[in-house]
């Protein structure tokens, strides 16, 4: 069967939804990605979902948009990278779509801008300001000034002093982010934009995620702060945007067992904040997540959705009463409402997906009368879908974002038995029946996280490519996945190694059972802490794969934590951990190849992890044919499109290999 998503060449040229964001008064805006002009990377572009008519497209070119943020009057405010006249440096500038007419660029800040939240006639932004020039008497020039000079000299040095200095694939810059807001009333009567421009004093400390109350006149910001220990700890605060909107406060501290955070937080009467907190991962703690609700006059809270059922993601008031989140469920997901009327009893109930359904969902919100949302399988890339806020009617996708495709194969479900008595189960991506194969070679692809699933389509480990070359893909589920309450969690957090581990081999065994499925001829990939299950693998099976991929995955768990970007990990990867489950004690035990693939720009997990594995395969095994795929451009995901393509081509070659026995030619765009 003919389809996009069967060849790597076609699967990244697809376009695809990347995000939605949302009114609560009724404007929709769904984010598409496609390619450039060139190919060489992909643009977001906003599209406007009225309730009764077609997607329109808002913005074009091969600039396109970072973040947009819709009025309830119908106007975007929208960054974009896109150039203005006498100014062609390369940085996010803030643009207005009016609701009839041609955007215009409206404030240039020398650090861009970011985070864009509206609240009243205000709209909050992020934008870097320099130490030296915070409580000048225009910060902004001076800002811009001091931006200027470096630039002109070419100084790239930052002088740091806390943790951490870096982000995923991105240093964090010498300036330091600040809250700022902007008039849009004074800016839609003609004011100068850069004169109706205002900071928000922050306590000492570094910003983290913030949300802004309905009526803009404060806002919840979390501010982290370095320990003597060299761990950071959270406050979250409520911060006055202006004097006569009360004092700042600090609503929650951090504690050494949990922290907390507040996602688009604010009941829309600004009385009450929904509160994610999480129990940190320690030695001998696993992580649990759990919402809970925050009396902004009294302080009270109240736990309203526990972690031993869901870990709820994505809350959004619904009213004063009410809000909905989403959650990981078997395999698939699930939307729920949650009632908390004040004084009343809480009540959650089930509104969209479940277990006779193969959707899990992303991103639902209220817009108007109805919910919004995103929602995707392993058969169907996400698309967007729209319910009423009452009844019981499904979920209905919104046609004309995306290419309607259908996937070179189906999907069944694998069950097995854990070493604990635990039902494990995975997802099993196979050829059609009509095709004559059978057996098929086996490929397990583990997920990364730890905590995640399963359960859903993905572009950058997207199992239909290798389907389409024959290949059963199976999808396992192991301990400390989400979806299947907290003591999912509980049996493997503190074995990184160990039941992970034996339900991945479990579930691979069910698999190996079926008729269908080829006993002699696997392999197993993986990354993240799928590649780290992978490296364990490796180490503990001897010849029982033919060969395994390894993909940003942690090698060396004694420097794992003190070289990642997440300096919560040292604590969390105590001794004991590195002790007994760290694939780098093992790497004698190996016998089949290994293809090693990093970017030097993951600080997730550093591309030292990988040099180490690189160096041991080297000089501790051997094994002939390990092969190191390397992107100096990439981070801890592969998202050039080019690259893509060379990814699952590089993987397909290796596994042709050592799998079934079949050289490919080397893929043509690695020369």
């Amino acid at each position: 069967m003919t389809s996009r998503y069967s060849l790597p060449e076609q699967l990244v040229t697809v376009p695809r939804l990347a995000g939605l964001v949302v009114h609560r008064d009724g404007p929709v805006l769904a984010l598409r990605q496609e390619l450039s002009s060139d190919g060489k990377r992909y643009v977001t572009h906003p599209w406007a979902v009225p309730r009764d008519s077609a997607p329109v497209q808002l913005t074009h070119g091969d600039h396109g948009v970072q973040e947009v943020r819709p009025a309830a009057s119908g106007a975007v405010w929208f960054t974009s990278e896109r150039p203005v006249a006498g100014d062609e440096d390369k940085r996010t500038r803030l643009w207005l779509l009016p609701e009839h007419g041609e955007a215009r660029m409206v404030l240039d800040a020398p650090e861009g801008i970011s985070s864009l939240e509206l609240g009243g006639d205000r709209l909050f932004f992020v934008s870097g300001l320099y130490p030296a020039a915070r409580g000048a008497q225009d910060e902004f020039a001076r800002n811009r000034e001091i931006h200027d000079r470096r630039d002109e000299t070419g100084v790239s040095g930052i002088l740091y002093d806390s943790a951490p200095f870096r982000y995923w694939d991105h240093d964090l810059p010498a300036a330091d982010d600040a809250l700022w807001f902007l008039d849009t009333a004074a800016v839609a009567e003609g004011a100068d934009p850069a004169a109706s421009v205002h900071r928000v004093e922050l306590p000492e400390g570094r910003l983290g995620e913030f949300s802004v109350a309905p009526d803009g006149t404060w806002v919840l910001a979390e501010i982290s702060t370095l320990l003597p220990a060299g761990t950071q700890r959270s406050q979250l605060w409520r911060l006055p945007v202006a004097p006569e909107h009360g004092d700042e406060a600090v609503l929650l501290h951090d504690t050494d067992e949990a922290e907390m955070w507040a996602p688009a937080a604010v009941s829309p009467d600004g009385t009450r904040v929904l509160l994610g907190r999480q129990r940190l991962w320690r030695e001998g703690v696993s992580m649990a997540v759990s919402v809970w609700l925050h009396d902004v006059a009294t302080g009270e809270e109240t736990e309203v959705v526990p972690a031993d059922d869901h870990w709820a993601q994505e809350p959004r008031w619904i009213d004063d009463e009410s809000f909905v989140c989403t959650s990981d469920h078997r395999g698939r997901g699930i939307v729920l409402r949650v009632h908390c009327p004040r004084g009343g009893r809480t009540r959650v109930e089930t509104i969209a997906g479940g277990a006779d359904q193969d959707w899990t969902y992303s991103a639902v919100a209220p817009a108007g009368e109805q919910f919004v949302g995103l929602r995707a399988s392993y058969t169907h890339p996400s698309e967007l879908v729209r319910w009423p806020l009452t009844g019981a009617q499904e979920p209905a996708p919104v046609a004309g974002l995306v290419p309607e495709d259908t996937v070179p194969g189906r999907v069944e479900e694998v069950t097995a038995t854990g070493e604990d008595g635990t039902q494990v189960r995975a997802w099993l991506a196979l050829p059609h029946a009509d095709d004559d194969a059978a057996p098929h070679p086996l490929l397990v692809s583990v997920h990364g996280g730890p905590w995640g699933s399963n359960n859903q389509w993905s572009w950058r480990w997207n199992p239909w490519p290798f389907v389409a070359a024959g290949y059963a893909v199976l999808l396992p589920d192991p301990a400390i996945s989400t979806g299947y309450g907290q003591a999912m969690i509980d049996r493997g957090q503190q074995e990184l190694g160990g039941a992970p581990f034996t339900d991945v081999m479990a579930l691979t065994e069910a698999a190996t059972r079926r008729a269908d499925i080829d006993p002699e001829r696997q392999a197993l990939m993986g990354g993240s802490y799928g590649g780290y299950m992978a490296n364990w693998v490796a180490t503990q099976t001897g010849d029982r794969f033919r060969c395994i991929v390894t993909h940003a995955s942690l090698w060396n768990l004694d420097t794992m934590g003190a070289t990642t970007d997440n300096t919560q990990w040292r604590e969390a990867m105590g001794p004991s951990q590195a002790a007994t489950y760290s694939p780098h004690r093992f790497a004698e035990r190996i016998e089949v190849p290994l293809l090693v693939i990093h970017g030097d720009k993951d600080y997730r997990v550093p591309i030292s992890q990988g040099i180490e594995l690189w160096a041991d395969l080297q000089q501790r095994t051997r094994v002939e044919g390990h092969r190191f795929l390397y992107y100096p451009d990439e981070g801890h995901w592969i998202l050039k499109p080019a690259n893509a393509r060379t990814w699952y081509e590089t993987v397909l070659a290796f596994v042709d290999e050592h799998v079934l026995g079949r050289r490919r030619e080397r893929p043509e765009l690695l020369g």
